[in-house]
């Protein structure tokens, strides 16, 4: 018995014994954790999500989605086999966001992956879709334009730049809301325009165009364009358009405002749709349903380049701009030329002296020029200050005994009209004529700017239109105050109006007009608004004796470099017959002139040289004048 339990127990303490010789196995470790997750939108409520399989001996994945909201601990929403690295999200909400995971699951829950979740996704709408980098795309649309065309209609145009596109969708949103919806209209393909009806009055949109690919991620970015209706009837009216070399002239009406002389002229840009933030003509007086002439003078623009012009109107605080129209300043004539002969005065040391007899425009044609340099000698202005005094040019040149040359000045009557500025300061009796008022031809008083040329205390230089609103008031500015005779009247200038007043402090100078050349261009001609006025008589001269005919002529300039020249030519006689004040500008530019004024002309005209005397043919007949300007000794 004893022996029978010994054979049974050897057996089993044998197994026991090689049990504990052989080791249990190790705890298995826990799958491991998807990775590099990545989120592909399809559609407006698909996604795509990928992930790179890192586990081994898996047998399932396990999805999940969270919204917004959603606590954090919640079900799968489906299972997927082994080895998966996609799974696609269906019927997701347009602009909501979500957190999409995914986790890989073994038999034994202890040895599942982390769930391993995307950063929040928000379901782009239309708009974010398209704006997605994609190879594939068609081209989108270009040069988005919306017109209004009646109080509750637009079209919509484009620029086709898709090949082989299904068709184009359509967007509209007001501009309060953040996106587009679903396509207002689906168009076929190559169509380039799209007109939509039925808005709302005075309202604001946004218009969203697109080219259609096969599927959404083909199709073009959405491009925009934004349109606030206005009220039509109070749009600008632009009833013609005449152009010169020396001047834009606009005829427009205003028929609907709700002020009286509402805020409103004429704004231009070289590219783009215009505004007032760019270069602004404001306009002159206007009431509803008037059909006002603005002119723009060539020294708010460039010659020969294009510029979109609109005319605006200020409705409350809301700017009304008529459709841009292209406009640009006519070619200016062909330069004139003439020979000039340097003459031989010993005694005007300083100053050179010229004179030419070239026929001008086939014409006889007699004329000096003196020029000189204003920091080797003096320019100054003189003049006679008994009211209704006057003094021939060789009176005043020998009185001051130290004149090298002397030519007349501005235009005048029992005064000089216009500013005279001598050693810093205003010499004439105050009176209407400097305050910048002028009773024009058909008696109505025009608030004025006038040309005006000196130089500083040190000599330099300067070109500008002065305006006086009272005494003692001077604002200098480098845009004219652009009246037209028998037209509407503009307001009394200030610091801001006609443009931003310039700071120059004249030591020497004298005004007249018209300007004949700022800042390189001709700014006067001889074109006429009808058969009495100029469209460029901004100063309202008596037009049959500035802008008419061909009379002796006076004028002074400023070359590029600074130096100052004065001219004259004679006129109304077989020897010379004159210039047009057209001509003179083109004479005055040819001689180097950045800027150029008129003055005086008809008997007032002449040059008188020190040592020679006067030196134009006017056989001892030269008229008294009331001012006069030249060179003297430093």
């Amino acid at each position: 018995m004893r022996n029978s339990m010994m054979s049974l127990l050897i057996p089993f303490l044998a197994f026991a014994m090689s049990c504990q010789e052989q080791p249990s196995d190790a705890p298995q470790a826990p799958l491991t954790d998807p990775a590099d997750l990545k989120i592909e939108q399809i559609d407006l409520t698909t996604v795509k999500l990928t992930w790179e399989d890192k586990a081994e001996g898996e047998i399932a994945y396990r999805i999940f989605r969270r919204g917004e909201g959603d606590p954090f601990s919640i079900d799968p929403i489906d299972k997927i086999g082994a080895d998966a690295s996609s799974y696609i999200f269906e019927d997701l909400k347009t602009g909501s966001s979500y957190h999409f995971g995914v986790q890989a699951v073994a038999e034994d829950i202890t040895l599942h992956s982390a769930i391993k979740y995307h950063p929040i996704y928000k379901v782009l709408d239309r708009e974010g879709l398209a704006g997605i980098e994609n190879d594939s795309r068609a081209a989108a649309p270009s040069d988005l334009k919306a017109e209004q065309t009646g109080n509750t209609e637009a079209v919509i145009t484009w620029k086709d730049n898709a090949t082989g596109e299904s068709g184009y969708n359509i967007y509209m949103r007001e501009t309060s809301a953040s996106t587009f919806g679903e396509p207002v209209a689906t168009l076929g393909a190559d169509v380039q325009s799209y007109t939509a009806s039925k808005l709302t009055a005075l309202g604001s949109y946004v218009f969203g165009v697109q080219a259609a690919g096969a599927t959404m991620l083909q199709d073009s970015k959405v491009e925009t364009v934004e349109l606030t209706l206005i009220d039509l009837a109070k749009v600008p009216q632009v009833t013609q358009i005449k152009s010169s070399y020396a001047y834009i002239a606009v005829s427009y009406k205003i028929q609907k405002i709700s002020s009286s002389n509402a805020e409103h002229g004429i704004c231009l840009s070289e590219s783009g749709a215009p505004d007032v933030k760019g270069i602004k003509v404001p306009g002159p007086a206007i009431s509803s349903n008037l059909e006002v002439l603005q002119v723009v003078p060539a020294a708010y623009l460039e010659s020969g380049k294009e510029y979109q012009m609109s005319v605006y109107i200020k409705d409350g605080e809301e700017y009304i701009y008529s459709a841009p129209q292209g406009v640009r300043l006519e070619s200016e004539p062909e330069a004139v030329s003439l020979t000039w002969t340097k003459q031989d005065y010993a005694d005007a040391e300083g100053v050179e002296i010229y004179k030419t007899t070239s026929k001008l425009n086939g014409r006889n044609f007699n004329a000096w020029y003196a020029i000189a340099d204003p920091s080797v000698v003096d320019f100054r202005v003189m003049y006679p200050e008994a009211v209704g005094a006057t003094k021939s040019i060789k009176a005043q040149a020998e009185a001051a005994g130290d004149c090298l040359a002397l030519i007349n000045g501005g235009i005048f009557g029992k005064y000089n009209i216009g500013v005279i500025i001598t050693e810093g300061k205003m010499t004439q009796q105050w009176h209407g004529e400097i305050e910048g008022c002028h009773w024009a031809t058909d008696n109505q008083l025009y608030q004025l700017t006038r040309p005006i040329i000196g130089v500083d205390e040190s000599g330099k230089a300067g070109a500008y239109w002065v305006g006086v609103p009272q005494q003692g008031t001077f604002y200098y500015y480098d845009r004219p105050q652009p009246n037209v005779v028998g037209q509407a009247k503009y307001p009394l200038v200030s610091a801001t109006s006609p443009a931003p007043a310039v700071d120059w402090k004249p030591y020497f100078a004298i005004s007249c007009g018209p300007m004949l050349v700022y800042d390189g261009r001709l700014t006067a001609d001889n074109s006429m608004v009808d058969e009495k006025h100029y469209y460029t008589n901004y100063e309202c001269w008596d037009e049959s004796g500035v802008y008419s005919g061909r009379p002796d002529r006076s004028a002074v300039g400023v070359t590029e470099d600074g130096k100052i020249v004065l001219f004259i030519c004679d006129g109304r006689i077989d020897a010379s017959q004159g210039a047009t004040i057209s001509e003179l500008g083109n004479i005055m530019k040819a001689l180097g002139c950045r800027y150029a004024m008129n003055l005086d002309g008809g008997g007032s005209t002449g040059m008188w040289v020190n040592g020679a005397g006067m030196i134009n043919y006017m056989d001892g007949s030269w008229r008294a004048v009331k001012s006069t300007l030249g060179f003297f000794k430093k």
